[in-house]
């Protein structure tokens, strides 16, 4: 059985751009540092491609600032209010400002 040579098929370069970017004016990369964490699929290092223009729903990984400081969070719908899936308890009140929602996440590995 011979496997191909690397390179042999590509007929034309791969542009993540074009894969990952669908909004470009609204779009912004992230870094994730350990304070930020707030959900388990995230690890600080974690680069994070955040959309700005997409409205985020039920089960969104979402970017927000909560209290002043930048969180990674997914939402859940809870009594039609969109809040933290964990750290929030029935009865508080979170004042939280969403930036974007995370549609890619980029881990080194």
């Amino acid at each position: 059985m011979a496997f191909p040579i690397p390179g042999d098929a590509i007929e034309q370069s791969l542009d993540l751009n074009q894969h990952l970017i669908h909004n470009p004016a609204a779009t912004f990369f992230m870094r994730v540092e350990g304070d930020m964490v707030a959900d388990q699929e995230v690890q600080p290092g974690d680069l994070l491609v955040v959309d700005r223009s997409q409205t985020a729903q039920d089960g969104s990984l979402v970017v927000a600032a909560i209290a002043g400081s930048l969180q990674v969070l997914r939402l859940q719908k809870h009594h039609g209010k969109l809040v933290p899936a964990i750290g929030w308890e029935l009865g508080q009140t979170l004042d939280i400002e969403v930036w974007g929602v995370v549609t890619t996440l980029i881990r080194k590995i």
